[in-house]
Order: structure tokens, then C-alpha cells, then sequence
């Protein structure tokens, strides 16, 4: 009688595969016995269980054979499709981040959900993952920097010195390399800054990561000073800039209310409505220079009240923008 060869075994996916390899080794395998169970090399095996070790599973190895501590029961995470549609619109704010490892790591947790999703929300991923589309002007790119980003993010977690090599200040001639402590990350606006201590200027400064050719993470551990808070910092200006903090207070325009009141502008601001329907901002914060921008993206609906300081760099810029358009008549 003939015999008939069956299918060959349907390769898993890498996250499938390793969903399946948990189950797996709660009662021990040997590196042989998973490479002929799942169709792959020995290589890969050992791959995927550092992998394994490196999303945090309590791997113990014993005799040649590899398991998980009895009792494991796994991190099974139960997502509703609501809960993930709110993961996908993170997702896509980060889209800026594409091709870095940022993204990708976010990209991976997507995956290690999905593998484990029940049908019935599985059935509703493809609506999900077109339900939003980020509308970011303007957007930096970072690929380019994705072996930057990969280093900075070691030395943030691990609290290691880092040398920022060929930074390119704006306005500088020459680029300059600083050595720093990376205290934390900041996004704004659609850019990624570096927080951290320079021990060229032995004061805490702001590095734009784009402007950073490459990095070099040393063996140097720091301490971060426990009179230092990155929220904090964050709160006490309108944007990046860390000025003392000064009473602002801004009248805006009848036409330009609505737009104000619908935003929350800093974490200090209250709002006066007037009887004409304009609507006096007051915040506590500093920045000048970048309240100012504010001020003048508004044109003629905005108008700063205090402080004297506020007030002259507006007016100044305003002269400097009308002189200009004379001087092109």
C-alpha cells in the first residue's frame, strides 16, 4: 500500500512560536527537543529563549533542559478591543519615531498582545489599525538616528555617562562634543530632547537629538540628584526653556476665545472671561522667548498685559516684522 508524506508543519510566526514555546517549557525541553517540535535551528531556539529572558520570564536551566519556575502561570494580559484601539492611537502619535528602536519596541508589545487576543477581538484589528491616521506638521525623522536612539536609551535606563559627539548647535560654527548625564527624555512637539547634566557647562541642559551625529556610552555610572525632577522642569516653563517662573497674563481676542479655552496651555493657567467675550489667560511659568512665538502665531488676537519683560520682546518683534515689509516695498 503506498505510503503518503504529509504536509510539511506550517512555520509559526516568531511571535506565535514563542507564545506556543511558554506553554512549552512550563515542564522543562531541552534545546533539540524545541528545535524539532517548532521546525527551527538550534540557533534560533537559543535565540528565542534569550528572547524570552529578555522580556522578563524567570528561565531556569537544569541537566541540559530549560523551564519555567513550577507554579509559573505567564503574564497573560486580557485587552479589550477598546484597550488596544487606545494602544494603536499611541501607536500612531509615535509615528514620527518609524524605524527606530523606540517604534519597534512598541511594535513588538503590539504583537505579544495580539498573539494571545481571543477571536472576537482579533476579528476587530483591522478596523483598529485604520481607525486613526496622525496628521503631525511638522514631523522630524528620526531613522537616521535609530543607532543614536538605540545608545541614549541604554544610558537613560542604565544611568551611564554618555558622549555626545559632533552636536551641532544652532548657530555654531563647528560642532562640539558633550559629555553628559542623561536624566530623562522629553517629547515636544513632535521632537525628542535629551535632559541631563553637561559637564562641559556644570549645569543641566536641553540636546536635541537630531542634531546629535552619534554617541558614546561609557562604563561611568551617575546618580540623578534627588533635588532634581524632570516633571517638574517640564511644568515650570511654557516649552522647553526652564526660566524662573513669573506671572503671565495675556488678553485674547473674542475670535480667538474658543480656540484658548478648548486647550489646556500649562498646568497653571486659569481663564477670565470678559463681558465682550475675549478671555484674559494667566499663567504661572517661564520661557519668554517661546511665549513670545505664542503670542505672534495669534497676530492681532492676542495681547500681553505683564510682564514689562513679555511685553517689550512682542513689541520689538512686531516693529522688526513691519520694518521689514517696508523696506521690501
Amino acid at each position: 500500500m503506498p505510503t503518503h508524506k504529509g504536509r510539511r508543519p506550517k512555520p509559526y510566526s516568531q511571535a506565535a512560536r514563542i507564545n506556543l514555546m511558554v506553554r512549552r517549557l512550563t515542564g522543562g525541553a531541552t534545546i533539540s527537543e524545541l528545535a524539532e517540535e517548532f521546525h527551527i535551528t538550534k540557533r534560533q531556539v537559543h535565540r528565542d529563549l534569550q528572547h524570552l529572558e529578555e522580556s522578563g520570564f524567570p528561565l531556569l536551566q537544569e541537566d541540559g533542559r530549560y523551564r519555567l519556575p513550577p507554579g509559573f502561570r505567564g503574564m497573560e494580559i486580557v485587552v479589550s478591543p477598546f484597550e488596544l484601539m487606545s494602544l494603536y492611537l499611541a501607536k500612531s502619535h509615535l509615528n514620527y519615531l518609524q524605524d527606530t528602536s523606540l517604534f519597534d519596541d512598541f511594535n513588538s508589545i503590539l504583537r505579544k498582545i495580539e498573539v494571545g487576543l481571543p477571536d472576537r477581538v482579533k476579528n476587530h484589528i483591522e478596523r483598529i489599525v485604520t481607525a486613526f491616521e496622525p496628521l503631525q506638521r511638522p514631523a522630524r525623522a528620526y531613522a537616521e538616528k535609530k543607532t543614536v536612539l538605540h545608545a541614549l536609551r541604554k544610558a537613560v535606563l542604565h544611568q551611564r555617562t554618555a558622549v555626545l559627539l559632533g552636536y551641532r548647535k544652532p548657530g555654531a560654527e563647528q560642532p562640539t562634543n558633550y559629555r553628559v548625564d542623561p536624566y530623562g527624555l522629553v517629547l515636544y512637539q513632535y521632537g525628542l530632547y535629551v535632559v541631563g547634566y553637561s559637564h562641559e557647562t556644570d549645569a543641566i541642559r536641553i540636546f536635541a537629538v537630531e542634531r546629535i551625529e552619534d554617541i558614546e556610552v561609557t562604563e561611568e555610572i551617575f546618580e540623578i540628584p534627588r533635588s532634581f525632577s524632570l516633571s517638574e522642569r517640564v511644568e515650570r516653563g511654557f516649552g522647553l526653556i526652564d526660566d524662573s517662573s513669573q506671572e503671565v497674563e495675556i488678553w485674547i481676542a473674542p475670535e480667538w476665545a474658543y480656540f484658548v479655552k478648548e486647550r489646556r496651555w500649562h498646568p497653571t493657567q486659569s481663564l477670565q472671561p470678559q463681558k465682550d467675550g475675549s478671555v484674559i489667560l494667566t499663567m504661572q511659568c517661564g520661557g519668554l522667548d517661546e511665549l513670545t512665538a505664542w503670542v505672534l502665531s495669534l497676530g492681532p488676537g492676542a495681547k500681553v498685559l505683564g510682564p514689562q519683560a513679555l511685553i517689550d520682546l512682542v513689541s520689538g518683534q512686531l516693529r522688526a516684522a513691519a520694518n521689514s515689509y517696508r523696506s521690501s516695498c
